[in-house]
């Protein structure tokens, strides 16, 4: 049975003596359940009261088949298997992971459990017992509200027919006067690389009218294979339409003809019965069917609203129905924004397609297109993988051997979160050099003239570097890039000298940001970016796996390369037998600095993460840039030793 009460620490392999309170635990947990995100802080004190933390071991059952409901469970860390029982064979419907949660509907409609629930690996549950479930939604009537709202999509579904997976999404793809072309192509290839990128099933229900960008994308008959939704039908008659392309991908073509009217009703429910034996659904929609394509705007999960930049019309409209508003994301295409967007949220930019029009994306990294319907398929799908470099000095050149890796076996890396020497390290990977070229980089440099130097020293007012070695390096290699240069999402973590509040780059000029993470206080000079001061990313986020969690990422390998007590331990044990020398006071700083950070890092950056790496810091001061070759080694060899760990989180 799941074993309840213990830390979400527990879970992990290393651990620290002195441990958060529980009540910590909590209100960190709710940053990771979408349902409670949007919580004020008193629903999520009642929220907090309710939450059981509790660990699954591998292969331990969470709930049976026809078994009553017991309570709602949420996935902090590790994954859970979804089965029904077939005739006494198990049939898997779905693996889910952190954020999602289970176990509801049979809560709220009184029913036994319609299917079964166990840990494929060590996992961590967010658990509200059914009494507590109960008096949490009478207290927060709107948390009701969306459960009851979800509830309903869900049992329509089911009663059109039985489902044959666990969990699917409604995505339907509207546009604001831009060609049924380009709209259409964007379904087809979010589709075709929604299917490469997850490997579950996929239909397009093509619902623009007179399109043939379909049809000769695919290779269809343009004239064949449509359906009518205007006569009633059985789900027969929805099945015998569809065509299961060569790709992979299956395709639905509704045709509308040239009547202006249509019965929303059936379209609607032609996705929802769609909805019982495909992952994703994605519908797509025209302008020209305005306002009666709203109808099912409002029945999706999620809608992707695509408009050129200096249009801004239909959107007004949807904006107008606040759950509608919620659930759309803004799509653009290039160009210069117009005034009445550039206050809106935008999801994402896309480029130009490529040159052959109907030509699929490949998931092809140096085209910018296919790029960034890569990274919407992967976010669309929760499968992105996060890497949060840690801060560390010296010690951060295991990043690098870590990268190597990943990157010989191919672990695909979606967004990357460094802190200190981590956003130095990630900077120079996320831009485009090869982690073996990252390693020829710091190999030449590895004689500390990059860091330090006479004439770098300042009268020590507010540090005793001003880091003009440090900047020199940088720009030699990053030179003028900024964030939009980089190959893959990145995020660089740093303080604010002043107000001591946690500042995120994902903008600007690359330099300066890693420049504001790497300014250790009472090393470094605080760097200055416009008005404000900065110093070390780590001093509040050595590990930052919150950063990463909060862009989507849904699975994360940490890497802290901070001394643990142990490895100081070892080192001390060293020191005493005279193979190591007397500390100066820039290693009195550094050391006590990243103390605290270790500390910190437990506390707070391992929670999230699903694969910790901490290679062995014996014997390693923050200044050795020098044994930059053994460090770089032992970041290889930590990683090695958890790769078949890294491998089973990603596939």
């Amino acid at each position: 049975m799941i074993i309840p009460g213990k830390s979400l620490r527990s879970a992990l392999k290393r651990q620290t003596k002195s441990l958060p309170s529980l009540l910590f635990d909590k209100s960190l947990v709710l940053r990771y359940i979408p349902l409670f995100s949007s919580l004020n802080f008193i629903e999520r004190k009642i929220v907090c009261a309710s939450i059981e933390i509790v660990e699954a071991k591998p292969s331990e059952m969470i709930y049976s088949q026809d078994s009553p409901p017991d309570a709602f469970y949420c996935i902090l860390s590790g994954r859970v298997e979804i089965f029904i029982d077939k005739e006494g064979r198990c049939e898997t419907l779905e693996y889910i992971h952190r954020g999602k949660y289970f176990g509801f509907i049979s809560l709220l409609t009184g029913e036994p459990h319609s299917v079964s629930a166990r840990a494929v690996n060590d996992t961590v549950l967010a658990k509200i017992s059914q009494r507590d479930f109960n008096s949490m939604l009478k207290n927060i009537p709107r948390l009701a509200i969306d459960l009851s709202q979800m509830l309903s999509r869900r049992l329509k579904r089911k009663d059109i027919h039985t489902k044959s997976i666990f969990e699917s999404t409604i995505l339907s793809v509207y546009s604001d006067e831009t060609s049924i072309l380009d709209t259409s192509l964007y379904a087809l290839n979010l589709a075709l690389s929604l299917k490469r990128q997850t490997k579950k099933q996929v239909i397009i229900v093509d619902a623009a009218a007179k399109n043939s960008v379909m049809c000769e994308a695919l290779r269809l008959d343009p004239c064949g294979g449509f359906l009518p939704p205007n006569t009633f039908f059985q789900a027969q008659d929805v099945t015998s339409k569809i065509v299961h392309h060569q790709s992979g991908i299956d395709v639905l073509r509704v045709i509308f003809g040239e009547q202006k009217k249509f019965d929303i009703s059936l379209l609607v429910s032609i996705a929802t019965l769609l909805a019982n034996d495909y992952h994703y659904c994605i519908v797509v929609l025209t302008s020209d069917r305005a306002p009666d394509a709203f109808q099912v705007l409002a029945q999706s999960d999620v809608v992707h609203f695509l408009a050129a930049p200096d249009v801004y019309n239909d959107m007004k409209i949807l904006e107008q129905d606040q759950e509608l508003k919620n659930k759309t994301k803004l799509i653009l295409f290039e160009g210069e924004v117009g005034p009445s967007l550039k206050q809106r949220p935008i999801f994402a930019t896309l480029s130009q397609p490529h040159k052959n029009g109907f030509f699929f994306s490949q998931d092809d990294l140096t085209d910018p297109y296919s790029k960034e319907i890569r990274r919407i398929a992967r976010q669309l799908g929760e499968i992105q993988v996060g890497l949060a470099l840690g801060s560390g000095s010296a010690m951060g050149l295991s990043h690098i051997g870590v990268l190597k890796v990943l990157e010989k076996e191919a672990i695909p890396i979606d967004v990357v979160c460094g802190s200190s020497m981590g956003a130095l390290i990630g900077a120079l990977w996320c831009v485009g050099f090869s982690a073996l070229e990252v390693e020829n980089i710091i190999l030449k440099n590895k004689n500390k003239k990059y860091l330090f130097g006479i004439d770098d020293l300042v009268f020590p007012a507010f540090g005793l570097i001003r880091g003009k070695h440090v900047h020199d390096f940088l720009k030699k290699y990053l030179g003028n890039k900024t964030f939009s240069d980089i190959k893959r999402p990145f995020k660089v973590v740093a303080s604010d000298c002043v107000s001591m509040k946690q500042v995120v780059f994902d903008s600007g000029s690359l330099v300066d940001a890693v420049m504001a993470s790497v300014s250790l206080p009472g090393v470094f000079v605080p760097y200055k970016i416009d008005d404000h001061y900065y110093i070390d990313g780590g001093i509040l986020d050595p590990l930052p796996t919150d950063i990463l969690v909060g862009s989507g990422a849904k699975k994360i390998i940490a890497v802290n390369v901070l001394p643990s007590p142990d490895d100081i331990e070892r080192t001390a044990g060293l020191k005493s037998r005279g193979r190591l020398g007397r500390p100066n006071i820039f290693d009195v700083i550094v050391s006590s600095v990243q103390s605290i950070e270790y500390r910190l890092a437990q506390s707070s950056g391992l929670s999230p993460s699903d694969v910790i790496l901490h290679p062995d810091m014996t014997a390693i001061f923050w200044a050795d840039f020098e044994k930059a070759r053994e460090l770089i080694k032992r970041g290889e060899d930590e990683a090695l030793l958890h790769l078949q760990e890294i491998r089973e989180l990603v596939s």
